[in-house]
């Protein structure tokens, strides 16, 4: 069913499923965003001699940090006329709701902390270290939220893109059901094995093409990013490694806000909209919150120039 400008996408979110315990492909690729970031970082501060502890502490606290921004993000910035009335649930993030910009923001409140309590030094000195690790972790998560077919991009309208066919906005189970004629239920909840055949059942039996042609072409907003954060991610660790610049304080900050959230702005324009308010908004919301971060990324950079320029003139 997969041609040459589209593919049908199927997955199972679901890796492995064992009695009451489910392992899910983006709980997995989360874990494997942080494995991968507190490798590279151990590595950094190893690098420049740093006090061994210090690893394992910036660490919990970024990791901290990092969950509790994305999710409060989530509850504020685009579901709280939801969560004001069920407010216990916003300790559930097993179900679901996470914010890169919160997650921005809990790093760097996060960080502060940890530089006014354990390092004793600027927080732009670790701020410039972390954001390395933090743009590889948005390969990961985005990776998972493909997996998940979630933050879809629109249709093309053209024959280029992916049909996510487990995102029920375009294809309900109801719809697969329907299309091959069988429950995939086991009494009332729904059994993950049956509907895992009917999508195989339905995307490798030509009989179906019908069906698959109707479900639309959206742009793979997920992987765009992704692929994004990748090369932000190899942009800034060449920076820090083979260039003066990873020395300058607050470059390599400055330059992770206006590339990450720079892409993002841009990539929102694929995406369709995470929440019903954003439907009429000329901007989304996820734009509007990347402004002003892509203008604290100038200001960062502009200022990490400017002071080492007067360093230079001061010594010339």
């Amino acid at each position: 069913m997969n041609s040459l400008l589209y593919f049908v996408w199927t997955a199972d979110p679901t890796l492995i499923e064992l009695g009451p315990l489910t392992i899910r492909w983006y709980g997995l690729l989360f874990a494997g965003a942080f494995m991968a970031g507190y490798s590279i970082l151990k590595w950094i501060l190893a690098k420049e001699k740093c006090p061994e502890e210090w690893i394992d502490s910036v660490f919990i606290t970024v990791m901290i940090g990092t969950i509790a921004g994305a999710r409060l993000g989530h509850v504020f910035f685009y579901q709280w006329d939801y969560y004001q009335n069920n407010l216990l649930e916003i300790f559930m993030i097993w179900k679901g709701g996470l914010a890169s910009h919160g997650a921005a923001i809990g790093i760097i409140l996060s960080l502060y902390y940890w530089s006014r309590k354990t390092s004793k030094k600027s927080i732009l000195w670790i701020l410039d270290r972390v954001v390395i690790v933090v743009a590889l972790s948005g390969l990961f998560i985005r990776g998972g939220n493909f997996v998940n077919h979630e933050i879809v991009g629109q249709p093309t309208q053209t024959e280029y893109g992916v049909k996510f066919m487990r995102n029920y906005e375009d294809f309900s189970i109801v719809d697969l059901q329907n299309a091959i004629g069988k429950s995939v239920f086991t009494g009332e909840d729904i059994d993950s094995d049956k509907v895992n055949d009917a999508y195989d059942e339905i995307t490798s039996n030509p009989k179906y093409s019908a069906i698959i042609d109707e479900v639309p072409n959206r742009h793979p907003a997920q992987l765009y990013e992704a692929l994004a954060y990748f090369i932000i991610f190899l942009i800034l660790f060449s920076a820090y490694l083979y260039t003066p610049v990873g020395s300058w304080k607050g470059f390599i900050f400055g330059s992770f806000l206006l590339l990450a959230f720079g892409s993002r702005f841009i990539i929102e324009f694929f995406k369709e909209v995470q929440v019903e308010f954003e439907e009429n908004m000329t901007l989304d919301l996820g734009q509007w919150l990347s402004i002003p971060l892509v203008v604290a990324g100038v200001f960062f950079i502009a200022r990490a120039v400017i002071t080492e320029r007067k360093k230079v003139e001061a010594s010339a």
